[in-house]
């Protein structure tokens, strides 16, 4: 599949008036003022020094506020920076994201940033939709033709691509399913949920190149999600209304078939001792538990667990 129409993306126009305006403003009126100097004063250095500083304006707007651009074509896409290109075929995006010095793109490879798109600290905190926000998501439409979702149109399921701004509800998701099924780990009255903390991670982790977020989608209402690396699932929930119907098994069959694809040897996760409904449910896929053990990093601290699960086209010892 191709993309119709080559797309570009520039900086703010705003910003772009004001190069514009620098660029004409060092280009005329210097020049101009170089010259009556030499008329009144009849000595070149002034002027001379003049006429390098306003090459060196014009370049400086053309190459800063002028030049930079984001292309996307049917080929992939294309950075220009100021000083360095960068040039990312579809297949390979891991992330599109926006960011206070420009918007994101990663690949398992790499991570450049389009200096021409940029989301300030101001509107990030606030939760302000901006341009950035607005182009990433026009990115992220394009993305999908390339990589699209897992549908089925009888069932009405879809598993997609997690967006940058769905920190919210992913952590409502995550908030939902927890307090659901580990209320005896964390009672609430003694550990509230720290959904400031959950946040901040998911906004973090959808920022993340090596990180992949997928969200299941029941007729298009979000329905769980899984979050994965090359050989780690991280995260994985359904949330309570809708357990029991498969889509816990689908969301890890669909991280574990991500992995597998890449190679990996063997896949791995971590899971509460006590949290022993999903402990069942993740050996009745096939994962296996191990020795290896740590403490959660919210309090009261319980205990987690290693799973695995070996790569069944991974080849095996010789004995």
């Amino acid at each position: 599949m191709t993309v119709s129409t080559r797309r570009v993306w520039r900086a703010a126009p705003p910003t772009l008036a004001f190069v514009a305006m620098f660029a004409a403003l060092a280009g005329i009126a210097v020049p101009v003022l170089a010259f009556l100097i030499y008329r009144h004063e009849r000595t070149l250095w002034i002027p001379l020094l003049l006429a390098m500083l306003t090459v060196l304006a014009v370049v400086y707007a053309w190459r800063f506020g002028l030049h930079p651009r984001l292309i996307a074509n049917d080929e992939g896409i294309r950075i220009n920076n100021p000083i360095r290109r960068y040039d990312f075929e579809w297949d390979d995006v891991t992330v599109i994201a926006p960011g206070e010095n420009g918007l994101l793109f990663g690949s398992e490879e790499r991570l450049a940033e389009a200096w021409c798109i940029q989301k300030s600290n101001h509107a990030s905190k606030r939760g302000r939709t901006t341009r950035a926000d607005r182009v990433a998501g026009e990115l992220i439409d394009l993305l999908e033709l390339y990589q699209p979702p897992v549908s089925d149109d009888e069932t009405g399921l879809r598993i997609r691509r997690a967006r940058p701004d769905e920190h919210i509800l992913l952590t409502r998701m995550e908030r939902a399913s927890s307090e659901a099924a580990l209320g005896h780990i964390f009672p609430p009255a003694e550990y509230p949920y720290p959904a400031t903390e959950v946040a901040k991670r998911w906004r973090r982790l959808l920022r993340d190149r090596l990180v992949w977020v997928h969200i299941l989608e029941l007729y298009d209402v979000p329905v769980g999600y899984v979050a994965f690396t090359v050989d780690t699932v991280h995260h994985l929930a359904v949330v309570p209304q809708h357990l029991r119907r498969g889509f816990g098994s689908a969301l890890l069959e669909f991280a574990s078939l991500e992995m597998f694809d890449r190679g990996v040897p063997e896949a791995r996760l971590w899971v509460l001792v006590d949290n022993h409904l999903a402990r069942a449910f993740y050996r009745s896929h096939g994962w296996h538990e191990n020795d290896q053990r740590r403490d959660c990093v919210f309090p009261p601290h319980p205990q987690e667990l290693q799973m695995t699960r070996r790569n069944p086209a991974a080849p095996r010892r010789s004995r």
